[in-house]
This record gives structure tokens, C-alpha cells and sequence, in this order.
């Protein structure tokens, strides 16, 4: 049986007609090509080659093994080529899952420009609630996931990927859309739309800015950013949001930041103690590079 190294110098061979040439375009001795040539036809037992002057001429049964060498280096190549697709993260697969106040704008950008120079890679993307999302990770049903919640758990890794902040969302005809920032006391003379007791942005809106006054205001309670969005398009109530909902421009609002600022930090979970692969990696670069434009502080007009 031959080996591919011999088969890749019995290739060139007959591609060069000549051992200088084919030592050449191998980067190899002369004297390894003619070796390796003797030692093939001593292995098959028949001459491959014509000596003519300077030159070798294939023999009938030398083009018969080279068009069966074919499908092998066709193969050949496009393993390596496979190989340097994954090397490069331009191949492969990435699982994400994200909750639904990231997978409105931030984590689609940046799978939109992932993905530009990455025809063949292969990408699951679902949206989940916070367990959810902890559980895909910890299990390793998903690479990566992505939360406003750090989620201090012993088998998950969280990196902080940007820090965006609370704003306030009403119709491009209600009065508040005529201040530059909304403060509690703006808030408390109109109807609102309140978050869900336990939720990561309820837990940052009661950290100092979220009063009693403001809870008996609240008309509706969500869970969901763009849900709140909604509602306050549908004119139900004023919300307050996080910037991450509101970025993308999806909606007939205008959002305004609060008075004091109130943060709100995303972040990438991992599973704690497995390295991610290249192509996670690549992926949360893309990430944090896409949230340049949601980071603190925000200050956005529609």
C-alpha cells in the first residue's frame, strides 16, 4: 500500500514531468523525489515512468493509478481546507441562547456580522427565560448564553460583555417627550407600566430609583422589555426600560435616559471549567464589539 506522502510526490512527478521540478514544488531533496519514485514502483511491482532524456513520461498503468489517486486528494483537500475553516472559525457550530431583553437587538447584530463572513457555519439561536437559559448552559445543551443577570451558580462562568442602562419609553406625542431625562418625580404624574416583581430589571429599577409613589401609578406589570414596549405604544402607560429593547428601533417611541442613571450589565455565560471552543470565542468578540452601541452612558434621540 502506498502512503499519501507518496502518492502526493508521484503526483507532482508526473504534474513536473521532471524530480527537480517536483523536488521544487515539495520543497524537498531531488534525490528524496527519485528515492521515493523507486520505492514506489518497487512497491507495486511495475514501472510508472519513462525515462526520455531529461523527462518522465507516465506510463498507461501511471495515469490509471493517478486518476485513482483523484478522489483521495479531493477528499484530502477538502479536509484540510475543513481544517482551516475550523482554525479560523469559519466553519462548524455555535448554540446560543439568550433572554429576551438581549435577543431583540444586541445578540441578532452581532450573529448578522458573525455569520457575513461565515457562509458555512451552522448557528442554533432560541430565546429563553433566565432558568432557561442557566439550565442550556449548565447541561451543555448550548455553547454560550446571554443574560442581564451574572447568575452566581457553581457550574456557570458569567463575563460582564457591556453595560447599558434604564430608559424611559413613551409616544412621540406624550409630554414627557419633550424633556432630555425623565426623573421619579416626572414619572409619578402619569400611568405606568411596571416590571414583575423578581426580575432583573425590576431589581434594578428598585435599586434607588423605583418608589412606593411610582408602584401606585402602575397600571400593567410585564416581565419583558418588549412587551412593555407595547404597551407603552399602545398608549396603556409610560415604561421603563432597559437600552438594550429600544436600540434596534422597533418601535414608534422615543426613550429618554433616567435621572439619577440606572444601570443595567449583560453578560455571557459558559459552563465553568470547559474552555470554550474558537468559535465561542469568536462569537463573543463580535458580541462586544457590537455593544459599543449599547454601552453606558446612553444618551439616544429617536
Amino acid at each position: 500500500m502506498l502512503n499519501l506522502r507518496q502518492l502526493e510526490i508521484f503526483r507532482e512527478v508526473i504534474r513536473c514531468q521532471t524530480t527537480v521540478g517536483a523536488a521544487e514544488a515539495l520543497a524537498i531533496s531531488q534525490p528524496a523525489v527519485s528515492n521515493a519514485i523507486r520505492q514506489i514502483e518497487a512497491q507495486l511491482g511495475l514501472p510508472l515512468f519513462d525515462r526520455v532524456g531529461n523527462r518522465l513520461v507516465p506510463t498507461a498503468e501511471a495515469q490509471e493509478v493517478m486518476r485513482g489517486s483523484e478522489p483521495i486528494f479531493s477528499l484530502y483537500r477538502a479536509f484540510s481546507q475543513k481544517l482551516k475553516d475550523l482554525r479560523d472559525t469559519r466553519t462548524g457550530s455555535l448554540r446560543v441562547l439568550s433572554t429576551p431583553a438581549l435577543s431583540n437587538a444586541l445578540v441578532p447584530r452581532a450573529l448578522k456580522a458573525f455569520l457575513a463572513t461565515r457562509p458555512d457555519m451552522h448557528v442554533f439561536f432560541d430565546v429563553r427565560r433566565t432558568p432557561g437559559v442557566v439550565e442550556g448552559v449548565e447541561t451543555g445543551f448550548v455553547d454560550l448564553g446571554f443574560s442581564l443577570s451574572p447568575q452566581p451558580r457553581p457550574g456557570i462562568e458569567a463575563t460582564a460583555i457591556c453595560t447599558g442602562q434604564m430608559v424611559c419609553v413613551c409616544p412621540p406625542d406624550h409630554p414627557l417627550a419633550d424633556r432630555s431625562e425623565i426623573s421619579a418625580a416626572d414619572l409619578a404624574a402619569h400611568p405606568l407600566v411596571g416590571f414583575e416583581p423578581g426580575t432583573p430589571l425590576g431589581f434594578a429599577l428598585n435599586q434607588g430609583f423605583w418608589t412606593p409613589a411610582l408602584q401606585e401609578r402602575v397600571m400593567v406589570e410585564t416581565r419583558y422589555s418588549g412587551t412593555a414596549c407595547l404597551l407603552a405604544e399602545s398608549g396603556v402607560g409610560v415604561a421603563v426600560v432597559d437600552s438594550f429593547a429600544v436600540v434596534g428601533g422597533r418601535y414608534d417611541l422615543v426613550f429618554r435616559p433616567l435621572s439619577p442613571r440606572v444601570p443595567i450589565q449583560a453578560f455571557a455565560l459558559t459552563a465553568r471549567g470547559q474552555p470554550p471552543k474558537r468559535v465561542v470565542r469568536a462569537f463573543l468578540k463580535e458580541v462586544q464589539a457590537s455593544a459599543v452601541r449599547f454601552a453606558d452612558p446612553f444618551v439616544a434621540t429617536p
